[in-house]
């Protein structure tokens, strides 16, 4: 059961970033962050490390951009939207070199006779 205890430990980084700096727009990054570290954190447990590494493109890529963007002199308002979208097109650009993580299956449908249905 790691989603819960996660998930406490993602509200109190938002909760310590957002009083450390004072902006609830760092602090829902924070969440979010943790919370995407807590994914990570669940594949690498379960023994899927090809998942971990998918996982875990989008929260350093958004901690890295809420650095850099903060460095610049971005408000905290638009350092959150930036970095949320930056570290989005980061993960999409990244998804082809990262291993695969799951293949389509294609289903077969058929039609179902009314013989089928009564007994």
């Amino acid at each position: 059961m790691l989603r819960p205890i996660t998930f406490v430990l993602a509200i109190v980084a938002a909760v310590l970033t957002g009083n450390r700096t004072d902006s609830f727009w760092l602090g829902l990054l924070a969440f979010l962050i943790a919370m995407g570290a807590g994914r990570v954190l669940g594949a690498l447990i379960r023994g899927r490390a090809d998942r971990a590494l998918y996982k875990a493109v989008w929260p350093a890529a958004a901690a890295g951009f809420a650095f850099l963007f903060d460095a610049i002199g971005l408000p905290p308002w638009a350092n959150f939207f930036v970095s949320f979208i930056a570290a989005t097109l980061t993960r999409t650009a990244l998804s082809p070199l990262l291993p695969r993580r799951r293949a389509w299956t294609r289903v077969e449908w058929r039609r179902i006779d009314l013989d089928e249905l009564l007994p």
